[in-house]
């Protein structure tokens, strides 16, 4: 993956600064025009779509404040760091200048962007067919996810399914309907599992697969609650082959195990050097441990994933880090983990989630795939006399995707679409505004627009 970030510098200072493009900041068109001729420019400019999904102001750090922070898995214990950012968001007061959540806005539209100017010109280029097929799917996967991010974080947003054009252009965004947004990442994602290749080879492994798209899209419709067509899209990934748990749940997450086949989708990282291709520690602390105790509570005895969220000293640094993202610093004081975006035991909890709501049967299908995940962590499977209705078989696969998926920005998001992050949170003793399901856009955004009709500030705040 090394190659999709290295060859990403030229197309960059083409397609967008960090800031979003939505700051009405028009392209540098003729250049923009002139760079999108072969088969090679779209290859660099696809690997830009992965470097921004790569930001540290998404899945390389600020994703695990703006998601897993949230909710009831982490704590920030450091109100005094970067002037209470992070804490902030924690506790549910961050202003709606906050700069973390304003910049992560501008960094998925900024992504989006670069998928927009791949599809509008791609169909005007002569190239190999399948490559071409491959290049489109790879943008649509990047566009599905960063719309599938931005809506569970803030609502309705601008859908831009178009490259960013003048200054007038861009004044006519509004904010679309949730439903408008959701119809477009699954036009995107259904689009992407015919055009993406089921695997790779070489120095394109880890690249978005067909699989991954279904995967994906599988937890669309979960979180839609359009569980009829998550059950038809998720069976044949739940059944097959291509993926499976691994025997040990700790090598999932190891640097020395990358690419394994539990893992569908994983955002590439590598450490060291000078091309800012590592990342910080994840949830890394200097300050006492700031995994919430009742994560840890929730385990059973014996379940070989509670250790997993054991905070280890990182040696030659001053943090302690989750066991899960465990990696050593390099000569740069940076580190290689990759982040899981979606993995097998996912896909399996989704699909036994969507089974039950279609139906519930005692010891069915859903029972035996909820346990296959069970079992690997050494815990006893779960039995008809124990979830003997819809409502029991729901919440415990909503909690086996605590314990599963700890860590790896999916809690918030569970909570959300269940309705019980409230609960969740006082649990903690955090008091969390229902208004705060979402987060705010950010006030430069809803200054530079100026159209309250059309481009709203949610409400409360």
């Amino acid at each position: 993956m090394k190659k999709i970030v290295l060859s990403f510098v030229f197309v960059a200072s083409l397609t967008a600064c960090q800031r979003d493009f939505l700051d009405l900041k028009p392209l540098a068109q003729p250049s923009v025009d002139n760079f999108y001729k072969t088969a090679s420019d779209f290859g660099t400019a696809v690997n830009g779509t992965y470097d921004a999904i790569q930001s540290g102001s998404q899945y390389g750090g600020d994703f695990n404040t703006l998601i897993e922070t949230r909710s009831d898995n982490v704590l920030d214990n450091d109100p005094s760091s970067n002037a209470g950012l992070r804490y902030n968001i924690d506790r549910f007061t961050e202003p709606t200048t906050n700069s973390i959540v304003q910049n992560t806005w501008g960094s998925l539209y900024t992504g989006i962007n670069r998928t927009n100017l791949i599809l509008d010109k791609i169909d005007g280029v002569t190239m190999d067919a399948a490559l071409k097929n491959r290049y489109k799917g790879e943008a649509q996967f990047i566009r599905a996810l960063s719309y599938f991010n931005l809506v569970r974080l803030w609502g309705r947003v601008p859908l831009v399914l178009k490259a960013a054009g003048s200054t007038a252009e861009t004044r006519s965004y509004v904010r679309n309907e949730v439903t408008e947004v959701y119809a477009a990442i699954e036009k995107d994602l259904t689009d992407a599992i015919a055009n993406l290749p089921a695997s790779y080879t070489g120095a394109d492994i880890g690249r978005a697969t067909s699989g991954a798209a279904r995967g994906l899209l599988g937890k669309v419709y979960v979180t839609e609650k359009k569980y009829d067509l998550a059950v038809a899209t998720l069976r044949d990934l739940a059944t097959g082959t291509t993926y499976r748990l691994l025997p040990n749940v700790a090598d999932v997450f190891s640097v020395t195990n990358k690419n394994n086949a539990e893992l569908l989708f994983a955002v590439k990282y590598r450490k060291g050097g000078t091309q800012g291709e590592g990342h910080s520690q994840w949830y890394g602390t200097s300050i006492g441990d700031n995994i919430e105790a009742s994560l840890r509570a929730a385990y059973p005895a014996g379940d070989k994933r509670q250790p997993l969220t054991l905070q280890v000293p990182v040696p030659s640094g001053l943090n302690v880090v989750p066991r899960k993202y465990y990696d050593e610093l390099s000569s740069t004081n940076d580190v290689g983990n990759d982040f899981p975006v979606l993995r097998f035991a996912d896909v399996l909890l989704l699909y036994a989630e969507a089974l039950n709501e279609v139906g519930y049967q005692a010891d069915g299908e859903a029972f035996r795939v909820l346990n296959l995940v069970r079992s690997r962590a050494g815990v006893a499977p779960y039995t008809a006399a124990q979830l003997a209705t819809k409502e029991a078989f729901r919440a415990a696969v909503i909690n086996e995707r605590r314990l599963e998926l700890a860590l790896e920005n999916d809690r918030w998001f569970d909570l959300l679409r269940t309705g019980t992050a409230v609960d969740a949170l006082k649990a903690t003793n955090i008091t969390m505004p229902a208004y705060r399901v979402l987060y705010a856009i950010p006030k430069s955004e809803i200054d530079t627009y100026n159209n309250p009709t059309g481009f709203p500030q949610n409400q409360g705040y």
